[in-house]
């Protein structure tokens, strides 16, 4: 079985070092290329097999965090290794959701690259035994298919919209027909989606049912067919959700709070929020306050505002990047929730001015 890995950093020198400690025929893995940025990373990804990405998170065009992010949306099966200069990676794991496998500060240790390199080795090893389509890719057309439609696929299942969600994965057939979608990449969309619906479950603190199985799309022959069986699949998880919901005897405080911990970043609304829950806007405010000593709106803000900052001191990104990462969609507003927040307006926090 071949495991390839690809080295992205911009600088020449850090390759090489990675290069000279990988230990990759000691390690059984095939070193299958190099990228200078991100851009060029994704481009090796799509053009063949890749497994393993060992990649820096400061580099020009598409960063470590744009990689990342497409890493997460688009092959969620790679095993990824974060080799940086900076020592708070809080912001990766939140803004971008992306569980990368290792974090290894610079200069590398030898024996610690060693190590985590075995240890992703025989993770991507795993994943392909089980998972044989795992490490095909999509053509760039179906992999922008499949990143439109899972947007508007998570808002109607959070929403508890069964219409919403049929309505979105009929769309995407009537697209993968467009686009003539080959046999072969029909498994893998399949798993690609049924990685998302574990990822709404999780964060809706759903039980897990053990239905999820991506083995039955080895066998699909169109896209109708697959489309078929995500629906099932979808539309059974959320009656599950619902019947959990309904049949709870009291309000589950902590399993909201948990939820808006996990989505806090995206347009959550208290409206939407209550009528998932099945109880109204103003009664969800009201205990959530008695519980937690703070309103749900103010909780929200709260969550999004010390990230707010945190993004504004730590990292080197645009204002409107930092405010599109907390959840708002109109740069206006952030700057007046965040300088009602603070005292202090986002470009004077980042200067330091008091």
């Amino acid at each position: 079985m071949n495991i390839n890995a690809i080295i992205v950093d911009d600088e020449q020198w850090n390759r090489e070092i990675i290069k000279t400690f990988g230990n990759w025929e000691q390690n059984e893995i095939h070193l299958a290329g190099e990228a200078e940025d991100g851009e060029e990373a994704i481009r090796l990804i799509e053009s063949g097999n890749v497994h393993i990405v060992i990649m820096d998170m400061n580099m020009p065009g598409v960063d470590g965090i744009g990689l990342l992010k497409y890493l997460n949306d688009h092959h969620p099966e790679i095993r990824i290794i974060v080799i940086s200069g900076y020592d708070d990676y809080m912001y990766t794991r939140q803004a971008i959701r992306c569980k990368a496998d290792e974090y290894l500060l610079k200069p590398v240790d030898p024996q610690e690259l060693s190590q985590v390199l075995l240890q992703c080795r025989d993770r991507a090893a795993e994943t392909l035994q089980n998972h044989p389509a795992a490490g095909t890719g999509l053509r760039l057309e179906l992999l922008q298919a499949l990143q439109a439609a899972k947007p508007a696929l998570s808002a109607h299942y959070n929403d508890l919209n069964a219409a919403g969600v049929q309505d979105s994965l009929r769309e995407l057939e009537e697209q993968l027909a467009e686009l003539d979608v080959d046999k072969p990449a029909l498994p893998r969309i399949g798993q690609e989606l049924t990685l998302l619906l574990e990822e709404l479950m999780e964060g809706n603190s759903q039980e897990d049912t053990g239905e999820l199985e991506t083995s039955v799309y080895k066998g699909v022959v169109s896209a109708s067919e697959l489309i078929r069986h995500l629906t099932e699949q979808y539309l059974s998880a959320l009656e599950h959700l619902v019947l959990q919901r309904k049949n709870k005897n009291r309000l589950n405080l902590e399993e909201i709070k948990h939820f808006v911990d996990q989505h806090y970043t995206e347009n959550l609304k208290v409206e939407t929020l209550a009528k998932s829950f099945f109880v109204s806007k103003e009664y969800l405010s009201k205990v959530f306050k008695q519980e937690f000593g703070m309103n749900l709106t103010d909780y929200m803000t709260k969550l999004r505002m010390d990230r707010a900052r945190h993004l504004l001191l730590h990292d080197h990104l645009a204002i409107k990047s930092v405010a599109e990462l907390c959840g708002y969609e109109e740069l206006g507003y952030f700057y007046r929730v965040f300088k009602k927040q603070f005292g202090l307006a986002p470009g004077e926090m980042r200067r330091g001015e008091v």
